[in-house]
């Protein structure tokens, strides 16, 4: 027997290629989804944060295209960077011109003295930061914007991530970026999908009618990897063969009872941001014309606005549009929900995208514990250690968080899709 515990994309998915194979799909919450769930408050559609299809992969091309019959939405990324009361295209190192001319002047000769510098990139962000985009880009966008997010030193974090997720132009690019001239979009996610309507839970919810139920309201208390069982807090367990986890893999540990000690000692140091998700609806049409939005200065409590009826006119009711706020902390959850919420309104409404006059017609907060793992020397050094002792038990876990890294959604139907070919 294969037991899957989560029914997230990564474990929807495992359970859809494992096609004829015996198996029992275990989830803790009342739907499936896992972080790609959405929620509808007063009208509104409202995601765990932005959940965006970003499609590099024809096998996922065509899974989309049999899973949901009315096709999402295609966009062409609109993106910006909020800096001294100017917008300013993403990706900030190759839209320069947007700047203040003494700005753009700063970024661009500090862009070329790091090109033809002998500075070594390093092994830590910070570092890599100068490095790769010179002291001016640092200064106004990637250290502060990233400070807001890690909510750590940036000397902390290693590299492994980068080259995938933070767009990094050519020296033509940067020069015609502060020109204003040939500018084109680059970087992962400047195309995407979305559905039409249902928002982005849509997804997970075409995938379950696929495969044989999941059992809900089922969340793991332990596992014994002696005896191959998983206890349930209901108090059933039951017994398997092979065990694939997409539970965020802190979580896992700590649930395995006769974990060894050298492996229980390594958990405290998995380190995580979490996010405080603001959603607003407006009884404003079109507040912003952007999809998403990032703000680096520390005057503004949130790090990135998202525009959900901008992704889709079905995400709100006529005349209206939603907003998504997004802040980051380092967990436990900040004990100040109440200050949180009232600064954020505050900026909201100083930065433009409020007015004081606005109604608000619905308002939802959610909380999402492992929102971005950290990249640190510790990672790094002890992750393949616990993934090999796991697997070693016949634990096979996948997922963003079950394999303790950063993937796209695409990524999560792959890795399932891959784990259950490799057991079949």
């Amino acid at each position: 027997m294969i037991v899957i515990l989560g029914a997230g994309l990564a474990g929807l998915s495992a359970a859809l290629h494992l096609k004829e194979s015996e198996y029992l799909i275990f989830e803790r919450e009342g739907e499936v989804g896992g972080l790609c769930r959405s929620v509808v408050q007063d009208g509104f559609t409202f995601d765990y944060t932005g959940h965006l299809l970003h499609l590099q992969h024809p096998y996922t091309q065509r899974l989309l295209e049999e899973l949901l019959p009315e096709l999402p939405l295609r966009h062409q990324r609109r993106a910006a960077i909020y800096i001294a009361g100017k917008y300013i295209p993403y990706p900030f190192q190759a839209n320069l011109w947007a700047l203040p001319k003494e700005m753009t002047r700063e970024c661009l000769l500090g862009y070329i003295q790091s090109y033809y510098g002998d500075a070594q990139g390093g092994e830590d962000f910070l570092s890599w930061i100068y490095q790769a985009f010179g002291p001016g880009i640092a200064k106004y966008f990637m250290i502060p914007y990233n400070e807001k997010l890690w909510k750590i030193p940036l000397q902390e974090i290693s590299l492994e991530w980068v080259n995938g997720f933070v767009p990094r132009p050519t020296l033509e690019e940067v020069i015609d970026g502060a020109l204003g001239v040939n500018r084109k979009g680059f970087g992962y996610n400047q195309e995407f999908f979305y559905p039409m309507q249902g928002g982005i839970k849509t997804l997970p919810q075409a995938l379950l009618s696929r495969i044989k139920d999941v059992q809900l309201g089922r969340e793991v208390e332990s596992i014994d990897i002696m005896e191959r069982a998983v206890r349930f807090h209901d108090g059933n367990d039951v017994t398997y063969h092979t065990l694939i986890s997409s539970l965020p893999l802190d979580e896992l540990l700590q649930r395995v009872v006769n974990l060894p000690e050298e492996i229980k000692n390594l958990i405290t140091n998995l380190r995580y941001v979490s996010v405080l998700n603001i959603n607003l609806g407006v009884k404003r049409a079109l507040i912003s014309n952007y999809h998403w939005i990032y703000y680096p200065e520390p005057s503004y409590p949130f790090y990135r606005l998202g525009f959900p009826s901008n992704l889709s006119p079905l995400m709100a009711p006529e005349g209206t549009s939603s907003l998504s706020v997004e802040i980051s902390y380092l967990p436990p959850i900040p004990s100040s929900l109440d200050e949180v919420r009232k600064r954020t309104f505050s900026s909201l409404i100083s930065c433009g995208i409020l007015r004081d006059d606005d109604e608000i017609l619905a308002e939802k907060m959610l909380m999402v514990k492992h929102a971005y793992v950290i990249y640190d020397p510790f990672r790094h050094q002890h992750l393949p250690r616990i993934l090999q002792f796991l697997r070693s038990k016949h634990i096979y876990p996948i997922g963003r968080y079950g394999l303790w890294g950063y993937a796209t959604m695409e990524e999560a139907l792959l890795q399932g899709k891959d784990m259950a070919e490799g057991l079949s």
